[in-house]
């Protein structure tokens, strides 16, 4: 039996291998928003910035579906297997349909650009349905070098791209089409045949799926969903140059939200690992990992609004201005999502998806009402939409903590066999 600074150790290196691969991820995406922000204009950062919105509210409902299903139920049952297997099926599909009406809708893409996006959809889900794979496994290094060959292929095909002179938004999404089909390659050749083994699709036990994921899936919606709808209102209701100058600023803050995400991939799964060992409910462990995260937070979010106008003509390229009061907003929205996380992990790690799903509804409601009321009656205002989406993050989580203080004396966790039974569990 290991020793206790061989188990740290361990877990030290799961964490760092999980925060890594959220680091190359993120870094890939700030570099193509730089990108767009300095090279397609005010107008293709926006219409750049509307696509990946899109993709990340689609990818949010696969992941939460499909990826967090096969990370908390046993994804060996026949049944569960084979109800993953028809889910995946169905969300690449919708997900290609949906990715494609919305990019003409939106007007973000037309043409070439409309196809290349709707390819763009179903290789960027394959590619996180590998990784989430790698990371129900514990694979966290295998799944921060998945991270670095997409990395590595969309700036070598961007860059050869950029030489010919021809850099553009169907270009960048070529480019990225080109990262993920690298992802999903290299998760293939990473993962044992049992893991990629086709079920048989009769026995699906499409209810049990049901019962844990239409929760899980609609609270982890409801944030990049409201932030997507934040971005329609302000381009409908201000400009589209707003909107940019309102992202030139999110850029700032990802390093903050690189580390939020990273930390909330590799709790999941670690968490769960606790709840199928019979450990109860520790919500005293949640709550010491939501100090710590939202104190860097809060320390990262200072120093980045310190520095919003020296490093201003970086981000931008002159294209448009960032006020250091976007930028503040953006940083009080990472401490409201660092404040939640840990605990949220914790609820769905233990199957209380539903009591998440009411406490981001009210957080979401709360941020959508408020910032239609700014754009409405103070346009000019624009600038305080961050404050608006993330208002009442960190008071929902009182609720939620609450909340779950009261669930734990309910009983032990529940045993991980009780897969037909999870819809019990969320409430």
């Amino acid at each position: 039996m290991p020793g206790l600074g061989e188990r740290v150790r361990k877990t030290v290196a799961s964490a760092g291998g999980s925060v890594l691969a959220q680091v190359v991820a993120a870094l890939s995406s700030l570099l193509l928003q730089l990108i767009a922000a300095r090279e397609l204009g005010s107008a293709g950062f926006a219409a750049f910035t509307l696509l990946i919105a899109t993709l990340t509210v689609i990818t949010t409902l696969h992941t939460a579906w499909v990826g967090d299903s096969l990370t908390v139920l046993d994804r060996f049952d026949p049944r569960v297997r084979a109800a993953l297997a028809a889910s995946s099926v169905a969300t690449l599909a919708l997900g290609a349909v949906v990715g494609t009406v919305l990019a003409i809708v939106l007007d973000a893409a037309s043409g070439p650009g409309v196809v290349l996006f709707g390819v763009l959809v179903v290789l960027w889900l394959l590619e996180d349905t590998g990784r989430r794979m790698l990371a129900a496994r514990l694979e966290f290094g295998r799944l921060a070098a998945n991270a670095v060959v997409d990395f590595v292929v969309v700036f070598v095909v961007l860059g050869a791209f950029w030489l010919a002179g021809a850099l553009r938004l169907e270009t960048v999404l070529a480019a990225m089409c080109a990262g993920s089909l690298a992802g999903v390659v290299l998760a293939v050749i990473s993962l044992p045949r049992e893991e990629l083994a086709w079920p048989g699709l009769r026995r699906a036990d499409l209810r049990g799926i049901v019962a844990f994921a239409t929760w899980r899936t609609a609270q982890a919606g409801l944030r990049p969903l409201t932030l997507m709808l934040s971005r329609v209102a302000i381009v409908a209701i201000v400009s589209s140059v707003a909107l940019a100058a309102i992202e030139g600023a999110r850029l700032l803050l990802a390093p903050a939200l690189t580390l939020i995400n990273g930390v909330g991939a590799f709790l999941l799964p670690r968490m769960v690992r606790l709840r199928q060992s019979g450990t109860p409910l520790r919500l005293r462990l949640a709550l010491s990992a939501s100090l710590a995260l939202t104190a860097l937070t809060a320390v990262g979010g200072v120093v980045v609004v310190a520095l919003a106008k020296p490093l201003e003509p970086f981000i931008t390229g002159g294209n448009f201005p960032i006020e250091p009061i976007a930028v503040a907003g953006w940083a009080a929205y990472s401490v409201s999502i660092a404040a939640t996380l840990p605990i949220s992990m914790l609820a769905t790690a233990y199957r209380y998806s539903r009591l998440v799903f009411v406490v981001r509804l009210i957080e979401s409601v709360v941020g959508i009402t408020l910032l239609l009321l700014v754009l409405a009656l103070r346009p000019d205002l624009v600038n305080l939409a961050p404050f608006c989406i993330g208002m009442g993050g960190v008071v929902t989580s009182v609720i939620l903590v609450v909340r779950l203080r009261a669930l734990r004396h309910h009983g032990p966790a529940l045993p991980a066999e009780r897969m037909s039974h999870v819809a019990q569990a969320d409430h």
